[in-house]
């Protein structure tokens, strides 16, 4: 193995890393709120947020009985209509909806807006996570690439779903958790519970793998410090449905059918190759990093794993508790974003240890990279998913069906501008004789190449 400089562009800056993050945070941030959907129809879990939000920053309640019927998931509590979502996401509006959302009738721009935010302030925080890996220009790139070439831009950016919210709580954990502040890790970490309850397993693992790790007490405070958001919780559903309950009215949705192994397994490969929301499907970049894996994992820190291992047990519990028909109403998959928000610190090593260790590779994934933000470009741009409840996940695949909605004309458009753009990146990578970013932030002045 050989040692290089690195280059120039590549030197450690005296900028604070919170300020890089910030400004690309913000820059995410315009590209989000500019691409947000501010049209009807909204998908229904995203419109039962929304009002919910908005009475709640304006009414200061939860009763949502002007709003039934013509609403989803609207169930009927001690003579009062309420909602089924759970209140993270709720929560997360309120604030919006009290500055932007008027009085009279909730608007979609605040719940917009608001997504955008959520999605703005992941991607500056994987950033400041991955700049402890890698160089600042690779983090930067790692935080692009997670913003748009996933599900992120088209689903969590795009309306106010639960996705935005989680995954900002979730990296905001794990960066707390890394720097051994193990009480205010545990505050994002009980709000992500109040997004998502079975992310409480994130607080869970990082609190075992610290304890193991550091062999002290310790890590535990991350426990007590999310148990407020268990406690919220708890006192929330009690208020709506008049028991102590974890999933609220989530047992009124609730398919027996998706607690099979058939079920588990066609969830399982669906969330990965389906064509419709498949993650290799849709963001094929990742596919070059998994060979890196292994090595990724024997020098990865304790939280990186323990992160991962937090996003592939909540991934599994999702998809068991969740039966796969594909979803619909968004463009993209949304069910493994927090799993790869978590996993992204590793799949940073992965891209370093093995990924940037060869031109070809560079290149090839530098063109699978840039595949990956135009297909999700295309979707969040032009922001129309076709109608239909539960279309076939393994017959329908968005782009096709977004070219027929656009036309001949503009589809060809798209294509010449996503094959010059995959071309050009990899031209450009090609060119580059040393993986610029690649190295670690231990040591910033040399990489490692082939």
């Amino acid at each position: 193995m050989q040692v290089a400089k690195a280059s120039a562009d590549d030197t450690p800056s005296n900028r604070p890393i919170w300020f890089d993050a910030f400004l690309l945070g913000v820059a995410a941030f315009v590209v989000f709120a500019a691409t947000a959907q501010y049209h009807d129809p909204l998908n229904n879990d995203t419109r039962a947020s929304a009002i919910a939000a908005w009475q709640l920053a304006h009414h200061g309640n939860a009763t949502l009985d002007a709003f039934y019927p013509h609403y989803a998931w609207l169930f009927e509590s001690h003579g009062r209509h309420v909602t089924d979502r759970l209140p993270g996401t709720v929560f997360w509006g309120v604030p919006f909806y009290a500055a932007l959302g008027g009085n009279g009738y909730p608007a979609i721009y605040p719940g917009a807006l608001a997504a955008a935010l959520a999605s703005a302030v992941t991607a500056g925080l994987l950033f400041a996570i991955a700049a402890r890996l890698v160089s600042r220009r690779a983090a930067a790139v790692a935080a692009l690439l997670l913003a748009f070439a996933t599900g992120t831009w088209t689903v969590s950016a795009d309306q106010l779903w639960t996705h935005g919210p989680g995954q900002a709580a979730v990296l905001l954990a794990a960066l707390l958790a890394s720097r051994q502040r193990w009480l205010l890790a545990g505050l994002p970490a009980g709000f992500a519970i109040l997004v998502r309850p079975h992310l409480g397993v994130l607080a869970a693992i990082l609190g075992v793998a610290g304890v193991m790790h550091f062999r002290k007490a310790r890590p535990l405070w991350i426990a007590a410090g999310s148990a407020g958001g268990v406690g919220a919780l708890l006192l929330y559903n009690h208020a709506l449905w008049g028991r102590w309950t974890v999933f609220g009215g989530y047992h009124s949705t609730a398919s027996a059918s998706a607690h099979t192994l058939h079920a588990f397994a066609v969830g399982l490969a669906g969330v990965l190759v389906s064509p419709e929301r498949g993650l290799l499907i849709m963001t094929p970049a990742i596919a070059l990093l998994l060979p890196g894996l292994r090595r990724a994992w024997r020098i990865a820190d304790w939280w990186v794993r323990g992160a991962t291992i937090a996003g592939l047990l909540y991934a599994l519990m999702q998809i068991w508790l969740s039966r796969f028909s594909g979803g619909d109403g968004f463009y993209s998959y949304r069910t493994i974003l927090e799993p790869l928000t978590l996993a992204t610190p590793l799949l940073v090593l992965a891209w370093r240890e093995w990924t940037s260790a060869t031109r070809g590779r560079r290149t090839l994934f530098a063109g699978l990279a840039t595949a990956s933000v135009a297909l999700h470009a295309f979707g969040a741009v032009i922001n129309w998913v076709p109608g239909g409840v539960n279309l076939p996940p393994w017959k329908t695949f968005m782009p096709i069906d977004l070219a027929r909605h656009i036309g001949t004309g503009q589809t060809i458009g798209w294509i010449a501008a996503a094959l010059t753009a995959i071309a050009a990146a990899a031209v450009l990578t090609w060119r580059r004789s040393t993986p610029a970013g690649c190295e670690s932030a231990a040591a910033p002045q040399t990489v490692a190449v082939a």
